[in-house]
């Protein structure tokens, strides 16, 4: 009887880990299901020692087994483990990483005619540069004039200027 208590619990603290795992790494639930096993054959083991202790077994698992898996998911992204398998957040703005990113964050407050039509993509010519714009509502004709207000990425936000 002691061997399979002995059993019960080494089967219990390795489906502990299992979840772990299964947290940390994209297996599509396959160490989960590996974990799943380890409770069930302790809770099978616990009832080959008495019935009552089985159920007790079989209760505690329904209820301390969502519990644990909810305390992993929230609480290991904030361990050192955690923060060496989860990305960051970015630090720059999309689109920043860009080589026009410095060249069309100069094209501000310019003046140009729109070259398509905008609705909302489409294109103007500020310098000679064909550069990729998009109204920043609605939709704007062929040769209108806009103002660029915002580089965003790898084009522009332009307004439209009344004449």
């Amino acid at each position: 009887m002691g061997g399979t208590i002995l059993l019960i619990v080494v089967l219990l603290l390795i489906a502990m880990i299992l979840i772990v795992m299964e947290v940390c790494t994209p297996m599509f639930g396959l160490i989960g299901l590996l974990a799943l096993g380890c409770v069930g054959w302790a809770v099978y083991l616990g009832y080959t020692i008495n019935g009552f202790f089985g159920l007790v077994m079989t209760v505690a698992s329904l209820v301390a087994l969502p519990i644990y898996i909810v305390a992993t998911v929230k609480i290991l992204p904030k361990t050192s483990l955690g923060h060496l398998l989860h990305l960051g957040k970015t630090r720059t703005p999309p689109g920043e990483g860009t080589p026009e990113a410095d060249m069309l964050s100069q094209l501000v407050g310019r003046t140009t005619t729109a070259e398509t039509i905008l609705r909302p993509s489409g294109m103007i010519r500020i310098d000679g540069n064909r550069i990729v714009a998009q109204a920043e509502s609605g939709m704007i004709e062929k040769g209108e004039n806009v103002e660029v207000i915002r580089a965003t990425g790898m084009g522009v936000i332009v307004r439209q200027v009344k004449k």
